[in-house]
């Protein structure tokens, strides 16, 4: 088996490591949840030498006592659930577990949105009692080509005859490799399905261009002189949030006790509001300055959001 240390450039100029294994033409991802800060970051030559040794501790682990990729046995009664399992049936299994880890309402109201157009389709193939486990690359290759072809959203009937965009089919693909991806680790299933599907038949989004702030637009963004005091809440709040990749739920949420002393870099560690993961993302020295002013009087928000009146 070989396993490898990648890394992942983040929005904020830091890199993520994670462990890569390839196996038999089977490849798997492992965070490491272990992050390099920039490189013009302090110490960042130390700081970043000191990481990669970490993850080269993990990887040479993983080499002696290389993880399993064999689906773990399950319980008899998960089983017999296998047999009788129809695809909706599990689909509702699905909604409920997100329910159940408390997904937000947008996230919940799509997979239900992703449910009713399998019902659809599995209506107009009329098999709508589809046993989950006999479900093959077929079936998942026909909805496709229905929600390509045939499928239209008569809430949009007036913008391109209904026909859904390139991005909201892209979704809805990934959101039914989700379905089987979780069946997969219940024991229901042996395989996801949709990873026999050919390049052409699946969804891809097209090129497009792309309009970003430059390192030289932030700068200039930055530089500009603000009338009030509410101008430069909202200005250091955006450039905190650019060299962050904080999201705005997290940046209105953020607070002092989120900004922590790690190692001998200062970095802001956060539960994601969306996600619900933890994010730790060391501090440049462009970072550190747009911080306001640290009150004397404990804990409160880095960023109040100013009042229309500002």
């Amino acid at each position: 088996m070989k396993v490898e240390i990648k890394e992942r450039k983040l929005t904020a100029g830091n890199r993520s490591l994670y462990l890569e294994y390839y196996e038999k033409g089977f490849r798997k991802k492992e965070n490491l949840h272990l992050y390099l800060v920039p490189d013009d970051a302090p110490n960042a030559r130390k700081i970043n030498g000191q990481t990669y040794n970490k993850a080269r501790e993990i990887q040479a682990q993983r080499i002696l006592n290389p993880p399993s990729f064999e689906s773990k046995k399950k319980k008899p009664e998960e089983n017999e659930r296998a047999k009788t399992m129809t695809w909706l049936q599990w689909c509702d299994d699905y909604i409920q577990s997100a329910i159940d880890s408390e997904n937000c309402k947008k996230m919940i109201q799509h997979k239900e949105v992703v449910r009713k157009r399998i019902a659809a389709y599995l209506k107009q193939i009329r098999k709508p009692d589809i046993l989950l486990k006999d479900v093959n690359r077929d079936t998942i290759s026909g909805l496709f080509k229905y929600m390509r072809e045939d499928y239209r959203n008569p809430g949009q009937i007036k913008a391109d005859g209904g026909k859904l965009a390139d991005f909201t089919l892209v979704l809805f693909e990934e959101t039914v490799k989700a379905i089987f991806n979780k069946a997969v680790r219940d024991g229901l299933i042996p395989f996801n399905p949709v990873q026999d599907l050919a390049k052409e038949e699946r969804f891809h989004v097209p090129d497009k261009h792309r309009e970003y702030l430059t390192t030289d637009e932030l700068k200039r963004f930055l530089a500009v002189e603000t009338q009030t005091q509410a101008e430069q809440t909202v200005q250091k709040a955006f450039g905190f949030s650019c060299m962050t990749g904080l999201r705005l739920g997290d940046m209105q949420r953020l607070r002092w006790s989120d900004i922590k002393t790690i190692g001998e870099v200062q970095a802001v560690s956060i539960i994601q509001h969306k996600t619900k993961r933890l994010v730790t993302v060391p501090l440049n020295e462009l970072a550190l300055s747009l911080l306001p002013p640290r009150p004397d009087n404990g804990d409160c928000l880095l960023y109040t959001s100013p009042s229309p009146r500002d």
